[in-house]
């Protein structure tokens, strides 16, 4: 069972703002005039989402990863939209603003869906990778036959 903490939330918000930071400086590095604009840009947007994976991976070390991937998704295109708005003067549409609540929407249903709890403990682990108690059992004490 995962145990969730304050520093995996923060973890996931600093890979959000990691993600939203290179994307949105890969776009910005197209209109810089200056030389090797371009290739700063590109090292730039490479360094945040190298850091923003890492942080997501940091992450989910405590989160679970639908959960996770949902909020890194949802809140990272959302601030990503938001960005692409305040700062390159992209228009914002009834058909963007609804497809945004509904991606936000997703994201929380996604984690009210999935429980924390003990009673989920068990389905946290694969099927297959399951034992019954009379495997465990035939693990403690091998089986007997009267032929020896």
């Amino acid at each position: 069972m995962l145990v969730t903490k304050p520093y995996h939330w923060l973890c996931l918000m600093g890979a959000i703002v990691f993600e939203v930071a290179g994307t949105t400086v890969m776009k910005m590095a197209q209109g810089w005039s200056f030389a090797h604009a371009a290739l700063l840009g590109l090292a730039l947007m490479w360094l945040a989402i190298g850091l923003s994976y890492y942080m997501l991976a940091k992450a989910t070390t405590g989160l679970p990863v639908g959960v996770a991937f949902a909020f890194w998704e949802g809140l990272g295109l959302t601030l990503i939209t938001l960005c692409s708005v305040a700062l390159l003067g992209e228009s914002m549409t009834l058909k963007r603003a609804l497809g945004l609540a509904c991606v936000l929407a997703g994201a929380l249903l996604v984690h009210h869906g999935t429980g924390h709890g003990k009673e989920d403990s068990n389905k946290a682990v694969h099927p297959a990778a399951r034992t019954t108690s009379a495997a465990r059992g035939a693990c403690i004490q091998p089986e007997h036959r009267g032929d020896a």
